[in-house]
């Protein structure tokens, strides 16, 4: 089967003017546990922008993309619970066969029927966002991933897009009082209509608003822009109190990192994650709480902005949106 897919050769940057380009790649044949996916939409997020710039290997052309929505087109032998037609929600690795595609093989034991309450567009824009929120809350953390059946104070620095607003309403579900820190140039509405107690300004001084919100002392500090050290900076003051999480999308270097800080990997995590049995089993269970979660209306939606098309301007374009403009760090592309 051949696919039409959006990718590039080599990591680039915007501002140096090339371009995502037009594959038509050879899918690999379907064994007993694949299914084939008609790509329905997708989700693209800084983690999409950040891999672009730094991505390496010989997986050439280079398919991003996450999982997503899509139809089931084909199956292997091994799928007692889906059929052919059935729409589903997947998270999987970045690659050669990535979610920028119109078709992808993915593996059915880690696909969820998606119910016909739950849009297209609104389970896209969670899918790994909501994946990588629960690793780092439940299992980088260790917070208990039950509602209410945790204490303390959270505080997210850097929260603008997706995987923010997903982490500030698990860490709430969860009993957690959460501070958010935001760019001057982000929406506070948006973050606090995901349920934060508190935005601040990331100028601010910290600690007094801290404690005139009366969030101290904060237990939890979760970092979500490792791209500039300085975004550090801001951390000295809780390490004696809290658990410090460092959010990075890809893997750097980093100079002077301190060793008591937690560091967590968003890509790495993703590859290890689908590298085992245990690991595409997991992600099935935490996509069937998303879509339990979304039924039971306990999560609002994090959709910023939606493009319709797969094409390589609009595949360009939502990296741009992204990297230019904070209140659209997380979006959604319609496969029309």
């Amino acid at each position: 089967m051949i696919s039409d897919a959006i990718g590039f050769e080599k990591k680039f940057r915007l501002k140096e003017d090339k371009k995502f380009e037009h594959y038509k790649i050879m899918l690999p044949k379907l064994r007993e546990n694949d299914l084939m996916i008609k790509i329905a939409a997708i989700s693209i997020s800084t983690l999409d922008t950040q891999i672009r710039q730094h991505i390496k290997g010989p997986k050439k052309p280079y398919i991003l993309g996450f999982g997503g929505v899509g139809i089931i087109t084909r199956m292997g032998s091994n799928h007692p619970h889906l059929n052919v037609g059935d729409r589903v929600l997947y998270v999987n690795k970045v690659g050669k066969y990535g979610s920028y595609s119109n078709f992808q093989i993915v593996d059915g034991r880690s696909v969820v029927k998606l119910p016909d309450s739950f849009p297209t567009d609104e389970a896209a824009a969670f899918s790994y966002s909501f994946f990588l929120a629960f690793e780092v809350l439940f299992k980088q953390l260790k917070l208990t991933p039950k509602p209410g059946k945790n204490q303390g104070n959270l505080l997210i620095l850097n929260t603008s897009d997706g995987l923010g607003a997903t982490i500030i309403q698990l860490a709430k579900w969860a009993g957690l009082n959460v501070a958010a820190t935001i760019d001057k140039n982000n929406s506070e509405i948006w973050i606090k209509n995901m349920g934060a107690d508190t935005v601040f300004s990331q100028s601010t001084n910290l600690s007094q608003e801290l404690t005139a919100a009366e969030l101290t002392p904060i237990d939890y500090v979760i970092n979500l822009d490792t791209e500039k050290e300085k975004s550090f900076d801001q951390l000295g003051e809780f390490k004696d109190s809290a658990k410090i999480l460092l959010l990075h999308f890809v893997k750097r270097k980093y100079k002077d990192l301190d060793p008591d800080f937690l560091n967590f990997y968003c890509e790495e995590f993703l590859d290890t994650t689908f590298a085992s049995d245990e690991g595409i089993n997991y992600s099935r269970e935490i996509m069937e709480l998303l879509v339990y979660m979304w039924e039971k209306k306990l999560l609002r939606s994090i959709l910023t902005a939606q493009l319709n098309g797969f094409s390589d301007k609009n595949f360009y374009g939502a990296h741009k949106l992204i990297e230019n403009n904070p209140n659209f760090r997380h979006l959604v592309l319609v496969n029309e």
